[in-house]
């Protein structure tokens, strides 16, 4: 079978890995927001809704033995990987489920802190949509948190026309996904070489996303049915009016403050329009935002000042071993380039090169003295750019065993990436 319900079966999802998806990451970004997350150093419980192979689910398992965790997805082979994944690394705290999402909603009795859902929502039928929102309001627990990624307006409209001619192409191959995809790609190119996308101003963007992705992840990019972007304050009204749920913020830490993902012109408009839901439309503009991931949380509970700025202050930071340990560095950001100068940025990486260290610490260092958001701006833009990560309080629990045939696992499927336990993620 090609397709199930307008979505692509006979290809497998490549392994791709999310850190905003960690139990770790979530909660730090709910905290910065001023709200109360699940106790993760306590007993939770976590289902991903698609999960795939299951990469970012087993990641997680791993970096909290305390916990429980379940994955969904409809297609059977990307199950048998992640099942057979779990397996082999010994892992006793994960579940594989193979169904549909309807299925789950009508066979679970489980509630979840976390409910996680990336790469599917603007790719399937509105009806599926709600089957997903339903889950998220009968399972959910209080407090818990509940992460969705879609493509959004207005970034991801260049693509429609290039998604309609593959669909098209794929709807007159008698063949599978893949071979859609080379016939496709040929055309497009064809076209492209005629002029018939002269006029696209994101056209160089396009060619760079068909040349440097794989035909597997481009047939599941492009070829459902129901491939549809979404206006960002739509998915928050069908959120809340489905689950109760509230909108947060993002999963990436530098579009929730404005200075670092808004153009300062359109941060003086922003400051005197009213209603939320206008500001958080005109920012999507502003970023020409393509994809979103979304905070939501059941029945959030708002910080006092001060547990929040104790809550904060005990928060611990490690640097990556990618991260530069001092000097001056460039952040690459949706309103350009940040340069953080030497003498501002060098003084904390050579402090974190040494040894992770909490918040209120490194409030401490001379140029972030009195200034919370300004060192809160800085700790975003490093996690942004991988340099900077939470430090994890279940560190010390992690089976140095799974964490090895993890990585051997990584290796034999020529993926790069490698468990970091005292973070809760992997790099």
């Amino acid at each position: 079978m090609k397709k199930k319900d307008g979505y692509i079966l006979d290809v497998s999802y490549p392994i791709f890995f999310y850190k905003e998806m960690q139990a770790l990451w979530l909660n730090s970004v709910t905290s910065f927001l001023g709200f109360k997350t699940p106790d993760i150093t306590k007993s939770f419980s976590y289902l991903e809704l698609a999960c795939a192979t299951g990469v970012n689910l087993i990641v997680c398992a791993i970096n909290n033995p305390n916990a429980n965790f379940v994955g969904v997805d409809f297609n059977k082979e990307h199950i048998q990987k992640a099942r057979k994944d779990a397996e082999f690394i010994g892992l006793k705290n994960i579940e594989f489920k193979h169904c549909d999402f309807e299925t789950f909603l009508k066979e679970n009795k489980q509630n979840f802190d976390f409910i996680v859902n990336h790469g599917t929502f603007s790719w399937i039928s509105p009806v599926q949509q709600k089957t997903i929102l339903q889950i998220v309001s009968k399972f959910l627990n209080d407090l818990g948190i509940f992460y969705l990624h879609y493509m959004c307006h207005p970034g991801s409209v260049s693509l429609l026309p290039i998604q309609k001619l593959l669909s098209v192409v794929d709807s007159h191959v008698q063949d599978s996904s893949i071979k859609s995809i080379e016939v496709g790609k040929k055309l497009f190119n064809d076209l492209n070489s005629a002029g018939a996308f002269v006029d696209n101003p994101k056209i160089d963007s396009i060619i760079k996303t068909l040349e440097n992705n794989s035909n597997s992840y481009l047939s599941h990019e492009f070829l459902t049915d129901y491939w549809n972007p979404l206006y960002s304050i739509d998915v928050h009204k069908m959120v809340f009016e489905n689950t109760k749920a509230t909108f947060l913020g993002s999963a990436n830490p530098c579009d929730n403050i404005d200075n670092i993902s808004i153009p300062s012109k359109m941060q003086d408009i922003l400051r005197n329009i009213k209603s939320p839901v206008l500001k958080e439309y005109i920012k999507d503009l502003a970023r020409d935002s393509k994809q979103r991931v979304d905070i939501f949380q059941k029945n959030p509970q708002i910080f006092e000042n001060e547990e929040h700025i104790k809550t904060i202050n005990k928060m611990s930071f490690k640097l990556l071993p990618n991260a530069p340990k001092s000097g001056s560095m460039n952040f690459k950001t949706p309103i350009g380039d940040i340069e953080a100068p030497k003498e501002v940025i060098s003084p904390l990486l050579e402090k974190l090169a040494k040894k992770e260290i909490r918040f209120e610490e490194l409030i401490t260092l001379t140029n972030f003295k009195n200034n919370p958001i300004f060192l809160i701006e800085t700790i975003f833009l490093l996690m942004n750019a991988n340099c900077l990560h939470p430090i994890s309080s279940s560190a010390k629990l992690v089976d140095k065993i799974f964490v090895k045939k993890f990585n051997e696992k990584m290796k034999e499927d020529n993926v790069k990436l490698k468990l970091l336990a005292d973070c809760g993620t992997a790099i």
